[in-house]
């Protein structure tokens, strides 16, 4: 079976309904209203398995350097908000719960990992670093490919570019 995965920023300004599982990563702009109500499964920094053993993962979000030390009850506490501006950042808990979860179900590595942001960002190097993926897909402004480590980055363009269309197998 496929299953689509999409990476943020989408520009959803209504939800939408595919008719396949699909999962998507949040971006800097994503209105979480929205995408709420889509038929899509938010990545939350949750592992995912298909049939077939495919192990995948993303980290819904953007790289914060005021968030990424702090946890959204922390933030809230030193009497900041959660608005528009903060609501897709990258808290400390979405990388301490993907990692987690990743030691907890035993796993050796992922199969691919997607992310919103570039991966020359700290916190997803920390991610890289435990998860090694063996691609990692984030988005780019133009279709790039290298391999660091054990590790396959695959930039993607975004879908409003005429090569930003990419149906990938494994």
């Amino acid at each position: 079976s496929e299953i689509v995965v999409t990476l943020g920023n989408h520009g959803f300004l209504e939800p939408v309904r595919i008719e396949r599982r699909w999962f998507y990563v949040r971006g800097r702009e994503d209105d979480l209203e929205v995408l709420s109500k889509c038929s899509g499964i938010d990545f939350m920094s949750r592992i995912f398995r298909t049939k077939n053993g495919v192990t995948f993962a993303g980290v819904s979000g953007f790289y914060n350097p005021s968030t990424e030390r702090l946890t959204r009850s922390e933030w809230l506490k030193l009497g900041k908000k959660l608005g528009r501006k903060r609501i897709n950042s990258i808290f400390k808990e979405d990388v301490e719960n993907l990692l987690e979860l990743f030691k907890r179900l035993g796993l050796e590595r992922l199969d691919f990992l997607a992310i919103s942001d570039h991966p020359s960002k700290p916190v997803f190097k920390k991610i890289v670093e435990v998860t090694r993926p063996k691609f990692l897909f984030y988005p780019s402004k133009a279709y790039e490919k290298r391999k660091e480590g054990d590790s396959v980055y695959v930039g993607l363009e975004g879908i409003d570019s005429p090569k930003g269309k990419y149906i990938l197998r494994f």
